[in-house]
């Protein structure tokens, strides 16, 4: 057992109240406690909740920080009574490990102590039954994703994302084992978790909204998914060649590099079109990364969230038409979630993501897909299941 495996295992012990874990580059990060919070409940009070985190930010080393998918649209359901429409979160002490070393900042909770000795005994037994998953025909979902090509076929429109939520009752949820098997399974996705009263947000996503440090802003597009069988790389991009997928990418790709213009007259570098393999999933990905000066964070976000890969094209008549037709709120799904520092910020979109709440021991989980007019519902069936199948199966009981 290597120390990061030591090390999240023991932080998840702890009951981290916010944790970020990107395993490709063995990087940890973890709130305990609440110190502080900022929190915005109407968006007309939005320049003040930037003022007053600003403020807040130049006397911490860290801030963790989370926006709805729609923070103009003043919601309050009661799926999302415990989380707010944009929040930073202050805790009470914070632990990073990246580059093989570890270090706790603000410990008031005896972090040192208790992380001190690696090779404390750490029950690693990940032995547990997993929550049954049901795979659904998604009849309401189908018939929505026939109105949204309708729309497409008659409107401004070229794409949707639909999306759909699933609640199931849940008697014991392990949330320290379903987080390493999220790990183990999503190695290159971001891991989060996001606590708040009584509700768990959760997932591993495959997409970052952005990341900035060293002067340098990074960001991609990942839009267009196939079902993962097991193919070759190449056999995958053979497949893709045969759909609207590459189409709907270059929709996301050239959408971002207008955004990423607003704010920089640097050169836009831009990778070539790759794929990425998950579990049981294939994404299309684009890298792309400009030079910034000033870490500017809520600029970032209020440019590139959402994009097109998670609310369609044109951006703000995809989420009036969300906003009019789906049938529950989005919230923190499709959100973004991340955190700040002094000259870096990372971010990142709050996908394959469930929410378990501990008094109606109930998990909510979340997934969608990009509808453009030439889109078959058979297909998109097929991928829906595939990305509720991602968080669904790493989902476990005690």
């Amino acid at each position: 057992m290597t120390d990061f495996e030591k090390i999240l295992s023991l932080i998840l012990e702890k009951n981290p109240t916010r944790l970020i874990v990107k395993p490709t580059t063995k990087t940890l990060i973890a709130g305990f406690g609440i110190k502080k919070i900022i929190k915005l409940s109407d968006y007309n009070n939005y320049f003040e909740f930037k003022e007053s985190v600003n403020k807040e930010l130049s006397s911490r080393d860290i801030g963790f920080g989370s926006l709805f998918f729609d923070i103009d649209i003043n919601i309050k359901s009661k799926l999302w009574k415990d989380f707010e429409q944009a929040e930073f979160t202050f805790t009470n002490s914070v632990l990073r490990y990246e580059n093989n070393n570890l270090s706790i900042v603000d410990d008031n909770d005896n972090l040192k102590s208790y992380f001190s000795n690696f090779s404390k005994s750490i029950d690693n037994n990940r032995i547990r039954s997993k929550s049954p998953l049901k795979r659904n025909k998604h009849e309401q979902w189908k018939n929505l994703v026939e109105k949204a090509k309708k729309e497409i076929n008659n409107s401004v429109l070229e794409k949707i994302v639909v999306a759909e939520m699933k609640k199931e009752s849940i008697d014991n949820f392990d949330l320290k084992n379903t987080i390493l098997d999220l790990i183990e399974k999503y190695p290159n996705c971001t891991t989060y978790l996001y606590k708040m009263k009584d509700s768990i947000f959760f997932g591993s996503t495959p997409e970052m909204i952005f990341e900035y440090t060293n002067n340098v802003l990074k960001t991609e597009a990942i839009a267009g998914s196939i079902p993962n069988k097991g193919e070759k790389t190449e056999e995958i991009k053979r497949k893709f060649e045969n759909t609207t997928l590459i189409e709907e990418h270059k929709i996301v790709s050239e959408y971002i590099e207008k955004q990423l213009l607003k704010i920089s007259s640097n050169k836009i570098r831009k990778s070539d079109l790759e794929v990425k393999k998950l579990n049981n999933i294939n994404h299309l990905q684009s890298k792309i990364e400009v030079e910034i000066k000033d870490n500017d964070f809520f600029e970032f976000i209020a440019l590139l969230h959402p994009s097109p890969a998670l609310a369609g094209f044109p951006v703000n008549e995809a989420k009036k038409w969300i906003k009019n037709n789906e049938n529950f709120d989005r919230g923190l799904y499709a959100g973004s979630i991340g955190y700040v520092e002094k000259d870096n910020s990372n971010f990142y979109a709050a996908l394959r993501c469930a929410m378990y709440n501990n008094i109606r021991s109930e998990i909510v989980s979340f997934a969608g897909n990009g509808i453009v007019k030439d889109s078959k519902v058979n297909y998109e069936i097929d991928e829906l299941n595939s990305k509720f199948k991602a968080i669904n199966e790493s989902i476990i009981e005690n």
